[in-house]
């Protein structure tokens, strides 16, 4: 799985945020999930602008690749961090190697 939070958050927020987005992904998304965790259980966190995240939203659903949103209320409801369900490693390179690692310097 991977999750991207935004970088314009704290680095508190991005672990916060990043669980939030797995935990909510956990519960929508559980025979994806339980298929993660019992296969890889790979977990990649990576960071990114809000614009970048979106656009990779864009990217997502044309691909037909299941992911989770997550909104915090605590800062009215913006887009803080989404899950992504497992892909192979051709698709998560393809998809993800240009993100940075969350809390990376």
């Amino acid at each position: 799985m991977t999750i991207i939070c935004r970088d314009d958050l704290t680095q508190g927020y991005k672990v916060v945020q990043s669980a939030h987005a797995l935990a909510d992904f956990a519960v929508k998304h559980q025979d994806e999930f339980l298929n993660w965790q019992m296969g890889s259980n790979y977990l990649c966190c990576l960071e990114a602008s809000e614009m970048k995240i979106n656009l990779t939203i864009e990217k997502l659903e044309s691909l037909g690749i299941k992911y989770h949103i997550f909104c915090e209320p605590d800062i009215g409801n913006k887009m803080t961090a989404i899950a992504v369900e497992a892909l192979d490693r051709t698709q998560h390179s393809k998809l993800f190697k240009k993100f940075k690692l969350t809390l990376s310097k």
